[in-house]
């Protein structure tokens, strides 16, 4: 039990948080689960999506840690999300405020106005990269990232080097934390390896379902898993492909344990946990050459890199690695040892921790 006069030396660091799930819900849990609690207590301020874990709660039991519900998802919740956070950091006081993703970084930097706190801003992926939208639009989203960081100005924590060099464009006050990964949840011995090509994640625009449909269409003799649901679900009709629906992480992980090889046909990313978790469990990934994916992919070393429109080009790739179990096993294990390199989850924490001292 922390005593008294440590609980008041504490740093406090508000956390808000609009999109709780997938994995930025998993970096946030490990950020906040791992800070030393003699130094460091922390308010969440977060709102639900639909595949946001059902409770929460279940996951920050920890006596540094408050959660807060502030519904932020819709239009009709901006305003009173902005009051609301701008109260909570009146009475909250804290020390340091870090908002998460495009949506609670513009909301929290607009409550935050003339309160005269410290700011960082972690994008998870730059809402000006989506694919999805017109060219206007995602002229609209960066205007809307220039400006609010000049309305109030704000650290951006970058979680990989592609997004750090999209960062500058924004503010010269950037830096890279790596997204990270506990390793201690991808035991070697733990893994173990069928037939099926999985990937993980939110059915999305994001995630570019129908590619991956494609793909599995190219080979018809081999299965194919997607560990998740959303929106998109109907882009997928291959019939060899088999859609889990949601499932808790814990469970997820072990269908990327048990995988052959890994698939990310994303169209933009940040840096996606889920082709970390895969590299931790030792598989070589094939993902689109994109932002994120290619932080982490060495092509014909760790994995391979494919353009995000060539279904042919990904199903050569995965039909290269079928046919190798050897090609398979130094991919993958090439993929394990650059994690544990570069992606240590104490190695992250440190540089967050140092990040909220010294603001």
């Amino acid at each position: 039990m922390t005593s008294n006069n440590t609980t008041q030396s504490r740093i406090k660091i508000l956390y808000v948080v609009e999109s709780f799930s997938t994995g930025v819900y998993s970096i946030i849990k490990d950020i906040a689960c791992n800070l030393d609690p003699d130094q460091f207590e922390l308010l969440i301020l977060y709102s639900l999506r639909d595949d946001s874990p059902k409770n929460p709660e279940a996951d920050f039991q920890y006596e540094h840690i408050t959660l807060q519900y502030v519904p932020m998802g819709s239009l009709k919740d901006y305003i009173p999300a902005v009051k609301t956070i701008r109260n909570v950091i009146k009475k909250y006081q804290p020390d340091c405020i870090h908002v998460h993703s495009s949506k609670a970084g513009f909301l929290g930097r607009l409550a935050a106005k003339g309160l005269q706190k410290k700011v960082l801003y972690s994008p998870h992926g730059f809402s000006f990269l989506r694919t999805d939208v017109s060219a206007l639009k995602r002229w609209i989203f960066f205007q809307l990232e220039f400006w609010i960081c000049r309305y109030l100005p704000s650290k951006i924590i970058a979680v990989s080097e592609g997004e750090y060099k999209h960062a500058l464009r924004i503010t010269k006050n950037s830096i890279v934390i790596n997204n990270f990964i506990d390793l201690t949840m991808f035991q070697k011995e733990d893994n173990r390896q069928s037939e099926m090509i999985v990937t993980c994640g939110r059915i999305t625009a994001a995630r570019n379902p129908a590619l991956f449909n494609s793909i599995a269409k190219k080979l018809p003799n081999h299965t194919f898993m997607w560990v998740g649901d959303g929106p998109q679900r109907d882009e997928i009709n291959a019939p060899n492909i088999t859609v889990t629906g949601l499932l808790p992480r814990t469970d997820a992980v072990k269908y990327v344990k048990n995988a052959c090889i890994y698939v990310q046909t994303s169209l933009w990313e940040g840096m996606p946990v889920s082709v970390l978790e895969a590299m931790a469990a030792g598989k070589p990934v094939v993902a689109s050459n994109i932002v994120g994916n290619r932080d982490l992919i060495d092509d014909g070393i760790t994995g391979y890199l494919c353009d995000s429109s060539s279904s042919d080009q990904f199903a050569e790739r995965i039909n290269k690695l079928l046919s190798s179990e050897e090609l398979r096993i130094t991919l993958g294990a090439n993929a394990r040892s650059y994690v544990e390199a570069h992606h240590d989850v104490q190695k992250a924490i440190a540089a967050y921790q140092d990040n909220y001292k010294s603001m």
